[in-house]
């Protein structure tokens, strides 16, 4: 693999210490993949054979409940590493993962990832650290999700868009770079089509945000990350 994505590998926090020599040894293993907007890169029960590390772009990673109507959706930006959980025993995804942009990547095989892990104390440490900030990211989540009012789960669930994937255009805006529909915010939030259109058309005529082609744009960050 060229240089350039060598190093593109130290800026994911579980490289961040490897000496040069056994970084040459890891990019053995490391496979580079360009995916187009739309592409399903694995589905939910296959097995989990890759391990992912997202380099540009935006990634969906849904789950199903039994019954097929209340998704899970969780998007993923830059220099994420998917999936995180049920490593060293999951045999097969929990989630879909699906191109929400054009994406470029690094992958590897399962079973190398987990032996580079294994193999380095280093590496294991780091991997710990991540999935704790993980774990408490998804607490901060559900407890945010399981508002009692519909219109709090849609501030909430916009509060969480920013900070998992929002990019400031300015110094007091920012936007989310994935398109997105009503229908997924609702499904996002655990709500009706029209109770998210109605406090989305509150929000624009507030002059909170903005919407443009499914992209939203947020004018007032303030309001939604208290």
């Amino acid at each position: 693999m060229p240089s350039a994505r060598k190093n593109s590998l130290r800026k994911f926090p579980v490289f961040h210490t490897l000496s040069e020599q056994r970084m040459m040894e890891i990019m053995k293993y490391a496979f580079f993949r360009k995916y187009h907007k739309g592409q399903i890169l694995f589905m939910e029960g296959d097995p989990r054979d890759r391990i992912y590390l997202l380099l540009n772009g935006y990634i969906k990673l849904v789950r199903m409940n039994d019954d097929c109507t209340s998704p899970f959706f969780l998007y993923l930006k830059p220099y994420s590493i998917f999936p995180c959980i049920g490593l060293f025993q999951d045999r097969h995804y929990r989630f879909s993962g699906e191109a929400v942009t054009d994406v470029e990547l690094i992958y590897f095989p399962t079973a190398k990832f987990e032996w580079l892990i294994q193999k380095d104390p280093t590496v294991l440490i780091n991997w710990i650290r991540i999935m704790d900030d993980k774990m408490h990211e998804l607490e901060i989540r559900i407890q945010k999700l399981t508002q009692v009012h519909a219109t709090d789960r849609v501030r909430q669930l916009i509060s969480l868009l920013i900070k998992d994937i929002g990019e400031k255009t300015d110094a007091s805006t920012i936007r989310i770079p994935c398109p997105l529909t009503t229908t997924d915010l609702a499904r996002m939030a655990g709500t009706s089509r029209e109770t998210v259109s109605h406090v989305l058309q509150k929000y624009k005529a507030s002059g909170k945000l903005m919407i443009e082609s499914k992209i939203i744009t947020i004018t007032d960050p303030a309001f939604f990350m208290r």
